[in-house]
């Protein structure tokens, strides 16, 4: 089928055309005269699929605004009846001007930290403009207000006027009539809405026919940027555009407006556009009864610090304390990426609401309540002050403005991968005199490590088979070595520009299984001065940079074979370092963890190099609550396993990671409270963190199922049993009652009561025939 966009080839008439809905109405008529072919169309109570393209908007001389727009189907087809259409459930329209900020949002001037010395000033700055709707009302608090409340102005959109407001151009063709001239809506002292033809307006469109159209296919929210002076569409950099949503926010969140649960679609179901929202969430509107800011940037910052309320829509409270980010909030470039859209270096210009979003910690007790009297304060922000006014307003002596010291940690990370990449070259094993000879490449390293005062850890690590079903007696399929120690079973040598190579002895091969499942891995931490880049004494650092090997290799020098379950890159779009630095925190007990200590020469976590690595699991496996618990170290210990250690508190990897991605995860544990999760894409969207696949749960069955504490149990050795798919799928599927006889059919086993030892035999299960990627009920189409 032939799909056309533009409109004007829908007028050209053909004999095989169909009239699906008169061009003037919808309802049917007497036969008339046979005439020729109409055009083809759609009548909008038929149409699934409607999307809105605006074409035009002029502004007559009385400041009077007309907008078209062409409306269609998702092919294409134009859509008609919508000026009739008795029941239309929304039809709004909002109009805003690219403006410099209003007054009341500029910085007051003060000399606060100023002292009396001058300032040599040679760069130049504007504020970042910023939108100014032309409707606008003030609110009052309503009786039920908190004890910040006070009057604000609030930025809206016209909804009233609908079809009022409407005409029908034909063909899918519309124009809407504001219902007043810019120059007729509320004026505010204070609040500059004069119509200023020369600067780039916005016009918002938002349409829902009926009430309940569905969201994802009939809703509707359009922008369109213009010079009202030339009647021009706007070019990319003439707009404001921070971030791109589809790689900003959507990294994290889900773009599905038919998942109920996870859909960022607010104000009754209505509003998902972010050049939408900033129309009507501008830098000057505020909720009356917190006395919170509506300002798109300041709400988007604080509901992710967790730290925000607003009464919204239908003046219901709406409380965003419970949600958890899983990222660094310093690090800005996870949602304001570097030329992912128009002008999105637009957030290193300072503002007065987005700064003390962040910056509140700072705040002496003298403050005087001035942006400036906190930020003008040289001792508070000394680096920044270093470089006079440029160290937070952008010019031409530092373009990056407060972006040099939001992005700093980032970017000086990235330089020294760059500067310093780790590599492993190659790696030889012998069997017979249990040794391992390694050679790494690390880029501007010719001396020994141990010599080096910029670094402060070099590691070496080997991992082998994580799911055996008969692991070995000491379990050691993890080993660390600390390349800065000396000791007799590690030596280290130059031997050739940038490389050293590592001889291991008194190596014990059985540990790891069979070989080629095997993997090296090597991590460098470094110093770093986050102002300069450069790496610096450790002493005086400021940052640690960890840098992992760019490659693996098995034992014995074989590139890794082995399959990847997951995503690492997806994890990563809402991980950072930062959730490194929280796993490192939560097992660090008393130091047993460090890589020098008797546990930690296997069990170090700060020498994971990635969140999906094997490093994780060879900890992590499904008899990690059994070892946890025994009385003998590296004895398994199933009658001493707890009774809060269930399928949802397990610590084998898959259940660990599914079940606190799916909320089901119990937080009992380790003395201390832990709060509960909140993940914001839809629980079962599996490519969140699988690609294509990846999901194809081969070998799966003949892994060791899990046994964990029974549901309900009380004391320790009541012990359950889960085969390993079925393990897997319960840590989301937390009511399974209704599963139990269907999975046991084909082999799972959902025991009760274990404790007289395993039931599952490897390879019993047969889930993955109906089940795995691909296949007729496989993971990929039943979660979606």
């Amino acid at each position: 089928m032939m799909k056309m966009n533009n409109r004007s080839q829908w007028k050209v008439f053909t004999p095989i055309a169909i009239a699906v809905c008169l061009m003037t109405a919808c309802s049917e008529g007497d036969d008339g005269k046979e005439g020729p072919p109409g055009t083809v169309s759609i009548c909008i109570e038929k149409a699934d699929t409607l999307q809105a393209t605006i074409d035009k908007v002029t502004i007559d001389a009385q400041t009077q605004v007309q907008v078209d727009f062409f409306l269609s189907n998702a092919n294409g087809i134009a859509v008609t009846g919508l000026e009739s259409l008795k029941e239309l459930d929304t039809l709004s329209l909002g109009i805003a001007k690219l403006a410099p900020p209003q007054d009341h949002y500029k910085a007051t001037q003060t000399t606060v930290g100023l002292a009396t010395e001058s300032l040599s000033v040679t760069g130049t700055t504007d504020a970042a403009l910023q939108w100014t709707s032309y409707i606008n009302n003030q609110v009052e608090p309503a009786i039920n207000a908190q004890a910040n409340a006070k009057t604000q102005f609030q930025a809206g959109i016209e909804s009233n006027c609908k079809t009022t407001c409407l005409i029908s151009l034909g063909e899918g063709l519309y124009r809407y009539t504001f219902s007043k001239p810019l120059t007729g809506y509320s004026q505010f002292a204070g609040l500059d809405t004069q119509y200023t033809p020369e600067l780039t307006h916005r016009i918002y469109l938002e349409l829902k026919p009926l009430a309940t159209s569905l969201a994802n296919t009939q809703l509707i929210n359009s922008v369109y940027d213009f010079v009202p002076a030339t009647g021009q569409t706007v070019a990319a950099d003439m707009g404001r555009n921070v971030i791109a949503p589809e790689q900003a926010c959507f990294r994290c969140h889900s773009d599905n407006l038919a998942n109920t649960d996870t859909r960022l679609l607010m104000h009754g179901g209505k509003r998902f556009a972010y050049e939408g929202c900033v129309v009507c969430h501008t830098t000057y509107s505020g909720d009356p009864e917190t006395g919170n800011s509506l300002d798109m940037a300041t709400l988007t910052h604080q509901i992710h610090q967790a730290k925000y309320q607003v009464v919204g829509y239908k003046g219901q409270l709406y409380d965003y304390s419970n949600v958890t980010f899983p990222g660094d909030m310093s690090q800005c470039q996870q949602c304001h990426i570097p030329g992912a859209a128009a002008q999105s270096g637009n957030y290193n210009i300072p503002s007065k609401t987005a700064c003390l979003d962040c910056h509140t910690q700072q705040i002496p007790a003298n403050w005087n309540g001035t942006v400036a009297g906190l930020f003008h304060d040289r001792e508070i922000f000394a680096n920044a002050w270093s470089m006079s006014c440029s160290g937070c307003h952008p010019d031409s002596n530092n373009p990056q403005g407060v972006g040099l010291f939001h992005n700093a940690a980032v970017n000086t990370a990235s330089k020294l991968a760059s500067d310093y990449q780790v590599k492993l070259l190659n790696s030889q094993l012998s069997v017979e005199t249990q040794t391992l000879e390694v050679t790494l490449q690390v880029l501007q390293l010719d001396q020994l490590p141990a010599t080096q005062a910029m670094i402060k850890s070099f590691w070496l690590i080997a991992t082998g088979e994580n799911h055996r079903t008969d692991m070995p007696v000491n379990n050691g399929q993890r080993k660390v070595w600390d390349l800065l120690a000396t000791t007799a079973d590690v030596a280290l040598k130059i031997t050739g520009p940038n490389q050293i190579t590592v001889t291991i002895t008194n190596l014990s091969t059985a540990d790891f299984g069979d070989l080629s499942q095997s993997q090296l891995y090597s991590k460098l931490v470094l110093c770093a001065d986050k102002n300069t880049g450069f790496t610096v004494n450790c002493n005086v650092a400021n940052q640690d940079v960890s840098l992992s090997a760019v490659n693996t290799l098995t034992l014995q020098g074989q590139a890794v074979t082995a399959k990847t379950k997951v995503n690492e890159s997806a994890c990563r779009q809402c991980h950072d370092q930062g959730l490194e630095d929280r796993v490192l925190s939560a097992h660090q007990m008393k130091g047993i963890f460090e890589p020098n200590s008797s546990c930690g020469t296997c069990h170090a976590p700060q020498t994971s190099t990635a969140l999906t690595d094997r490093q994780c699991q060879s900890c992590h496996t499904n008899n990690a609550v059994m070892y946890l618990n025994a009385n003998v170290m590296h004895t398994s210990g199933a009658s001493q396993i707890k009774p809060y250690r269930t399928i949802n508190n397990a610590l084998s990897y898959r259940e660990m990671v599914h079940s606190l991605h799916a909320g089901t995860r119990t937080v009992v544990g380790f003395g201390n409270p832990r709060p509960e999760l909140t993940y914001p894409n839809a629980k079962n969207n599996c490519s969140a963190c699988h690609s294509a696949g990846q999901l194809d749960l081969a070998e799966l069955s003949t892994q060791q199922s899990l046994l964990v504490a029974a549901p309900g149990a009380t004391n320790i050795g009541q012990v359950a049993e889960y085969s390993p798919t079925l393990a897997t799928c319960t840590a989301c599927h937390a009511q399974l009652d209704s599963l139990v006889v269907h999975a046991r059919s084909f082999g799972g086993v959902y025991q009760s009561d274990a404790s007289g030892g395993r039931i599952y035999q490897s390879g019993q299960e047969s889930c993955a025939t109906c089940h795995a990627e691909g296949r007729s009920s496989g993971v990929d189409k039943v979660h979606q």
